[in-house]
């Protein structure tokens, strides 16, 4: 029997999707925290060929030795956090554990494919610039947002120990995933929140976004070449926030915000949101964005790709499809609006 595939976020938004996608014709192992919670999924039972092994990227004591021999792993597992709290375990889950997948992979003498972001190098104050994969990257940017700040320093470690055992490692970068079969609400939370009334207003600046279903093919791919390069970026839509959201009314029919605000405004009345802690039955109402948020929002995220087409076969389908796919899932399957 051929060696399977390690997944770990197997339970997340893109694991979900890559497993829908290699599971069928490929055996694979599932790296989840609990195994009840995998079995409640409504998807996992459909798939094929997966076994599940319980445990965490941080801990690999307790759970690396039941693995059969790997053909590959696919690091998609991180902590995706913009805020300021909890730094500590945000730079653990994305830095020490992506290190430990490293040592894994020598074990097996595997390639780690790595899902890191176009947040690492494509940050900037203008609309107009843009980082391919020999771009530096942008730390002085985005050094006060951990989660950006923890990648790259999992990029920078990763890349050390990798060359020193001997490991092939390949990064994929694309910018922010949209899609259907988000079922944890995370990365499409933007739309969700425009869906439900809950985007009081926009700010001057820039999103970055790319349809899973086209990042995971790439990301397949990037495992089965032969010869792979050690970065690829995945290049999607960039518009302004305004643009965004207007595409999202027009997939929609909701009204997006009119009311654009200065930046140092926003920037306060989210830290007032933050430290007031509003809750509705139980639930935060949050009426504005985590700072972080706020400042990541007023910067602009440009990368394109020297390989991906040519060498990945990627190609980025229509945004407005995306879009509408994306409301249509949200629609159906998010319990506010159940009847």
């Amino acid at each position: 029997m051929a060696r399977p595939f390690l997944v770990t976020g197997a339970s997340g938004f893109i694991g979900r999707h890559l497993l829908q996608a290699r599971a069928a014709h490929t055996a694979a192992v599932a790296l989840v925290r609990d195994r009840r919670a995998w079995a409640e999924l409504d998807w996992s039972a459909d798939l094929e060929h997966v076994e599940l092994v319980q445990g965490s990227v941080t801990d690999t004591v307790s759970w690396a030795d039941q693995l059969p021999p790997l053909a590959g792993i696919f690091h998609l597992a991180a902590l995706v956090r913009h805020s300021r709290r909890a730094t500590e375990e945000i730079y653990k889950t994305n830095v020490e554990g992506s290190l430990n997948m490293v040592r894994l992979a020598a074990i097996h003498k595997c390639r780690l494919v790595m899902l890191s972001t176009s947040g690492t190098v494509g940050c900037f104050d203008s609309p107009d610039a843009v980082a391919d994969e020999n771009a530096a990257f942008c730390e002085e940017t985005v050094v006060s947002w951990p989660y950006y700040h923890s990648k790259i320093v999992a990029e920078k470690r990763m890349r050390q120990l990798a060359d020193s055992l001997r490991v092939e490692l390949v990064f994929i970068r694309p910018p922010m995933l949209l899609g259907p079969e988000d079922h944890r609400f995370r990365s499409t939370s933007n739309v969700l929140r425009m869906l439900r009334g809950r985007l009081p207003f926009l700010i001057h600046g820039g999103i970055h976004f790319v349809d899973v279903r086209d990042a995971v093919q790439a990301i397949l791919r990037a495992m089965d070449l032969p010869h792979p390069r050690p970065v690829y970026h995945l290049d999607g839509t960039c518009s302004s926030i305004k643009d965004f959201f207007g595409m999202i009314e027009e997939a929609s029919g909701v009204r997006a915000p009119r009311l654009v605000l200065p930046l140092a405004l926003a920037r306060l009345l989210a830290a007032v949101d933050e430290s007031v802690g509003m809750r509705v039955r139980g639930e935060p109402l949050q009426l504005f964005p985590d700072p972080v948020v706020i400042e990541m929002a007023s910067h602009y995220w440009g990368t394109k790709s020297l390989y991906a087409e040519s060498e990945l076969g990627y190609k980025s389908r229509n945004p407005r499809r995306t879009l509408r796919d994306t409301v249509d899932w949200l629609r159906t399957h998010h319990q506010s609006f159940r009847s």
